[in-house]
C-alpha cells in the first residue's frame, strides 16, 4: 500500500520542520522530510491530518457537501 502525503511547506532546517510537526501533534512516523535546495520540505501522511471532512476540496461524502 502506498501512503499519500500532503506537502506542508518548506523549512530552513530539519530541526525546524521537526519542531513544527511536534507542535502540531503529528507522530514522527507520519512525517517525511526531504532536502530541497538550501532547506527541507515537510510532508505529512494524509491519514494523519484528521477529519477529511474539514478539507475544502474533499468530495467523497455527498451528504456533507449537499449532493443528496
Amino acid at each position: 500500500m502506498t501512503w499519500q502525503f500532503d506537502e506542508m511547506g518548506e523549512f530552513g532546517s530539519e530541526a525546524d520542520a521537526d519542531r513544527w510537526a511536534k507542535r502540531n501533534n503529528i507522530a514522527p512516523q507520519d512525517v517525511r522530510i526531504t532536502r530541497k535546495g538550501e532547506g527541507v520540505e515537510l510532508e505529512v501522511r494524509r491519514s494523519a491530518l484528521g477529519d477529511s471532512g474539514t478539507r475544502h476540496d474533499d468530495r467523497r461524502d455527498g451528504r456533507r457537501n449537499g449532493f443528496f
